[in-house]
């Protein structure tokens, strides 16, 4: 997730935003605004990357090549081992730095499996959301809607520390700012938590027992590695030349990278349109990242948002 807003800050949006508008600008030659100044918007970038469709899939493969990256640093780390035990003790074999390699991989596969069980809880509590419109169609309205969402976000999912504050910090946000019934958007998000409370208890499950299982495999790939290491000892020379090991890896990884390129190139060419058709629209001359100019501006998050659906 750092790596899509990281990638394209507050100042790259603005520049995005600003030639998206003018491309749609002209391609329309709107009659010239009378206004006698400029009329400003500005939009929460990090939220609205996030709710785009495809962030998913973006957050997967992000989590993919963390993945791939912990393993090679691994690798890396064994064949490194290798080629300085020439003519020295096998003892150097185990140490800590092996280790640590370990336990970054297997946090990296931890979190991808994570995100496969979360998606899969969202999944569910949608389902239950949509039946829950039916019985109770107050919940259908925009804020309520979003309130229930957040809420239930909060209770089933598994968040990282500064995931479930941002999300509480959404939450307040909007609940100072909406009419919705507060008691109804409680209620509705207790009821589905406590349908969903098997399919939690589930998931946990399955990503402990995955953890286990991923530990053992890795601290067994270790302990082959060591014997194999002692066994060989004296044919190190026949491990690859560094050169086209290091290539075999920057290739896997270029190609994991383009994927994730190809995905943000699209979420972003994807959101400069629709911030594009929001500022033609609504009538605003720029759409920033972050507004701290003299004067008001329009918060047209949500507007993008929509547009996104």
């Amino acid at each position: 997730m750092k790596r899509i807003y990281a990638a394209a800050g507050a100042a790259v949006l603005m520049v995005c935003l600003l030639a998206g508008w003018w491309f749609f600008s002209h391609r329309s030659q709107p009659a010239p605004s009378t206004a006698a100044t400029p009329v400003y918007a500005y939009a929460d970038l990090e939220h609205v990357v996030m709710s785009h469709p495809r962030y998913s899939e973006y957050h997967h493969l992000e989590l993919e090549y963390n993945a791939m990256v912990a393993q090679y640093q691994f690798e890396q780390w064994n064949y490194s081992q290798k080629a300085a035990a020439e003519g020295t003790s096998v003892q150097n074999f185990a140490d800590a730095a092996g280790t640590a390699a370990l336990d970054q991989e297997l946090q990296a596969k931890v979190a991808l499996k994570e995100n496969e069980l979360n998606n899969r809880l969202k999944q569910r509590y949608d389902s239950l959301v949509q039946e829950k419109k039916k019985t109770t169609p107050v919940i259908s309205q925009a804020d309520t809607l979003k309130i229930v969402n957040l809420q239930l976000k909060l209770k089933t999912l598994s968040l990282s520390k500064e995931e479930r504050a941002a999300t509480e910090e959404q939450l307040q946000t909007l609940l100072k700012g909406s009419q919705a019934d507060v008691q109804v958007t409680n209620r509705t998000a207790d009821e589905i938590a406590a349908l969903m409370a098997p399919d939690k208890a589930q998931a946990k499950k399955e990503l402990d027992d995955y953890a286990q299982q991923v530990k053992k495999d890795l601290e067994g790939r270790k302990a082959d590695s060591q014997q194999v290491f002692q066994q060989q000892l004296g044919v190190l020379q026949d491990r690859p030349e560094p050169a086209v090991w290091n290539k075999e890896w920057k290739d896997k990884l270029d190609a994991k990278e383009k994927e994730m390129k190809d995905v943000k190139d699209a979420i972003m060419a994807d959101i400069r349109d629709k911030a594009a058709d929001v500022a033609q629209e609504q009538g605003f001359e720029m759409i920033f990242a972050n507004y701290e100019g003299i004067g008001t501006a329009t918060d047209v998050t949500d507007d993008i948002i929509a547009k996104l659906a």
